[in-house]
């Protein structure tokens, strides 16, 4: 009987030594997982805390291209409004015909503006795929309107306008009626013309009168009209998103 007591007592003590080990291997356990999802914690919050840094950088950026952006259409809007001035000369009076030869050709102009915005940054921002992270939806969505959209409509009228601006000088430089000089500042006119000054001036303002002439200007004023006032447009979104960007800036 008592050998039979001693037995019941060490499995007793067997069963005790197992459960707490047992219990200590789920510690040792849990406190591993624990550590894990500290670990794991720290890092998403490290990694945050680096993607807001990237992201106000990249907004930052993003804000001096805007402004750049701005400047360059400041420069085409004052460039398309002198440039109507110039051409609804020669419907609105006849003053211009007082001017030399060579001034008056100048005053026809056929120039036209490049896309000089740039889209670095922002291309930056979608291959480190940031771009949804940069701040509220509202200028997520005004960043893929304006270079995604905007950007693409104003390349396409400026090619538009490169075209026709083309075509216009063509005819004005070329035209069998009119020895023409130089409608840009880099050429030089000292070389000999056929005709008299007199003679040439004639030939240009029976040019600019006659209906082909004129059907040019014309022509050439509605098609800037229409640029100008898609730039005044897109200098406005530009300028709306660059305020976004500035006020998401401040809260950083």
């Amino acid at each position: 009987m008592i050998k039979f007591f001693r037995h019941i007592r060490k499995d007793l003590m067997e069963k005790n030594k197992t459960g707490k080990y047992l219990k200590y291997a789920i510690g040792e356990i849990i406190l591993v997982v624990i550590g894990i999802l500290i670990a794991l914690t720290i890092n998403n919050w490290n990694q945050e805390r680096l993607n807001q840094r990237r992201a106000e950088g990249y907004l930052k950026s993003l804000a001096e291209d805007l402004k750049a952006d701005i400047a360059q259409y400041n420069h085409n809007i004052k460039f398309y409004e002198q440039d109507l001035d110039y051409n609804k000369r020669f419907f609105i009076n006849a003053d211009y015909k007082k001017l030399e030869t060579d001034s008056i050709f100048k005053l026809i102009r056929g120039y036209y503006q490049l896309n000089r915005t740039t889209t670095h940054t922002y291309e930056r921002i979608k291959n480190a795929g940031l771009i949804e992270s940069l701040g509220t939806e509202e200028i997520n969505k005004a960043l893929n309107n304006y270079y995604n959209l905007e950007l693409s409509y104003y390349d396409g009228l400026l090619q538009w306008d490169k075209e026709n601006s083309s075509k216009y000088q063509d005819f004005w430089s070329y035209n069998n009626n009119f020895e023409a000089g130089s409608l840009r500042d880099y050429g030089t006119n000292l070389l000999p013309f056929k005709d008299s000054p007199a003679k040439r001036k004639e030939d240009l303002i029976k040019l600019i009168e006659s209906t082909q002439g004129r059907n040019y200007l014309r022509n050439a004023i509605i098609r800037h009209e229409h640029t100008l006032k898609k730039v005044q447009e897109l200098k406005a979104t530009t300028q709306n998103l660059l305020n976004l960007i500035n006020i998401e800036i401040t809260k950083s």
